[in-house]
């Protein structure tokens, strides 16, 4: 990402040096320390001059436009600590990642930058986000999207020390994260060394609105200039968003969210009946807790998190943007908010009556941002509704960051759907290429599958996911629902280097098991970056997907769940991300 934004200096080159008499809030982008600000900081320090030159009063279409108020604390902050404490030896060991948490959030966090961050933290009421930013994160091809962790801060605490401390705490267990073992897996499946790594943090205020003693934004959103999966008649370059109502985490991890097109945000959705829409759109949300805390644990991640239920929301009134109510004795959806039915969060009052100027706003944002990087990109951004004192709404931009999208140009051939050489065909398929060096497949087997043990099955092929990494081989990967979901009643809770080496995968429905794509999600974010074929196969297409020809081939490894052959010759996997329509061939160039 710093290649793209052109920050390959060794400080900030955007924004002011951290100053305490000029506070947190009256600057919107400060540093403290020397040296590099990472992926994250750098893509804000991107975004921060693309809003001042195209929206230089800060606004759009009656609505707030700018980055949260931020604090970067560049790379020396993170090697004085490091080496003030000596936690390499631990860091770089094999012990457990609750371990390594518990002793960096024991070490001491020095003397020199104390002082600062005391400052900042002292005249803030409001909820801090602590986000990772480091100097591989958010690069192109080694997107490092969801390895590290974020922890947000409530903030509220009436000791000013309390208050301190917990900022501390969560500055170290994001420094932490980057020695976590899924940190550790990422690296070395992209060869790299994790000593390499440097982390920078970032200090954000949490876009959002009280409610009660929650703390979260109306909507949470993820932005894609460029859609993997349009529908028909609609072009990828048109682009994709993902609505969620509370914090981003929601889209993050893969969770049932609201897809559409910015430019057709009228589009009717692709569920077959009322239904099938009920079960597939959101229900949970995440916030904060400003309430009583019952346990810290200040190695956890969502130890101020609260994951809570839209039906338990007492004041639906705070929904009026988002919801339409299910009319049960109808059988319909009513826009709004009404007595006597369900709340569904399908957030047509936005998208429909444009009661807030959101697709005005992200597709102008859009627009801008491809114009000054020249490359396809990803944002996320949170809405707050504003208050009396500043009742604008707000577009909070969080981050900006390159989608990697293959050019290489597929056609592809005219071919019978019931043709002996074609395994399977989808229509909707996610990337761009050719393929030919696939011997392996690995395979959930369906005689045995059951959704209770995804957990195992996702731990299965991990193992054997190690085993292809070891020998350097790359392998199809097919399973039922959604692959990388955190929901494992929705398909395989995998997370990216637990299927590293997989070059193909294929996600296939059974009728208990229907999900949204979640383009969203950081899962999907790698895949693209690695350029992975994703086959998403529907009701149709998985009957033709030949079970009996890929039960035949030599088995490898088994277990209860999972299964692992090797076929005589090569798959020839087409993808012509054009028309997101592909093909696997059961057999390619000979050995």
């Amino acid at each position: 990402m710093s290649a793209l934004l052109g920050n390959k200096g060794k400080t900030m080159k955007i924004g002011k040096k951290f100053e305490r008499e000029t506070s947190f809030f009256n600057n919107d982008f400060t540093y403290l320390g020397t040296g590099l600000p990472g992926g994250k900081a750098s893509g804000l320090a991107k975004t921060q001059e693309i809003l001042s030159k195209y929206f230089p009063d800060g606004q759009i279409a009656g609505m707030q436009v700018n980055i949260p108020h931020t604090t970067v604390l560049l790379s020396s902050v993170f090697e004085d600590f490091m080496k003030n404490n000596d936690l390499y030896n631990i860091a770089l060991s094999d012990t457990s990642n609750e371990d390594i948490a518990h002793s960096f959030v024991s070490a001491s966090f020095g003397g020199l930058y104390a002082g600062d961050l005391y400052s900042l933290i002292e005249n803030i009421t409001k909820p801090l986000a602590i986000r990772s930013s480091s100097i591989c994160e958010d690069s192109l091809h080694e997107p490092f999207a969801g390895v590290y962790e974020t922890k947000m801060v409530a903030n509220n605490q009436s000791d000013r020390t309390e208050k301190y401390n917990a900022l501390i705490n969560a500055i170290k267990y994001v420094y932490a994260s980057l020695f976590f073992q899924q940190s550790k897996n990422y690296f070395r499946t992209i060869n790299r060394d994790v000593r390499e790594e440097k982390m920078a943090v970032i200090i954000q205020e949490v876009v959002g609105d009280q409610h009660g003693d929650f703390f979260h934004p109306v909507i949470s959103g993820v932005l894609k200039s460029y859609n993997f999966y349009p529908s028909d008649k609609i072009e990828p370059e048109a682009g994709f968003a993902a609505l969620a109502y509370g914090l981003g985490k929601t889209i993050v991890d893969g969770s049932n969210c609201w897809s559409y097109c910015p430019y057709y945000p009228r589009t009717p959705q692709p569920f077959n009946n009322i239904k099938d829409l009920l079960n597939n759109t959101q229900k949970e949300y995440w916030t904060i807790n400003l309430g009583t805390i019952n346990h810290y644990n200040p190695v956890a991640e969502t130890e101020y998190l609260i994951h809570d239920s839209i039906f338990d929301i007492l004041d639906r009134s705070i929904l009026k943007h988002v919801c339409s109510t299910y009319d049960h004795s109808n059988d319909r959806l009513i826009m709004g908010i009404h007595s006597g039915g369900a709340p569904v969060l399908d957030f047509a009052p936005i998208l429909r009556a444009e009661t807030l100027p959101l697709n005005r706003v992200i597709t102008e944002i859009m627009q801008a941002c491809e114009t000054e990087t020249n490359s396809k990109l990803e944002i996320e951004f949170a809405i707050s509704l504003g208050t009396e004192k500043d009742p604008l709404p707000r577009f909070g931009f969080l981050q900006l960051r390159p989608i990697n999208i293959s050019n290489e140009m597929v056609d592809l051939p005219e071919i019978e759907k019931n043709s002996d050489e074609l395994l399977l065909s989808s229509q909707n398929v996610m990337g761009n290429g050719i393929c030919t060096e696939i011997f392996d497949i690995i395979f959930i087997r369906p005689e045995t599958f059951d959704i209770h043990h995804t957990a195992q099955i996702a731990a299965d092929i991990a193992e054997l996911n190690e085993i292809f990494y070891s020998n350097k081989r790359k392998y199809l990967l097919i399973g039922f629902g959604r692959w990388g979901t955190s929901d494992p009643w929705c398909g395989i809770p995998v997370q990216w280097p637990q299927i590293s080496n997989a070059k193909a995968i294929v996600e296939t429905v059974l009728p208990s098991m229907k999900a949204d794509f979640s383009q969203g999600a950081h899962f999907f974010h790698n895949m693209t970056a690695h350029n992975v074929l994703y086959f998403s196969v529907d009701d149709d297409e998985a009957k033709d997907l030949d079970w009996n020809w890929i039960q035949e081939q030599k088995t490898i490894n088994e277990t209860k769940f999972v299964k692992h052959v090797r076929l005589q010759g090569n798959l020839q996997i087409l993808v012509d991300g054009r028309q997101s329509k592909g093909f696997i061939f059961k057999h390619g160039a000979k050995k």
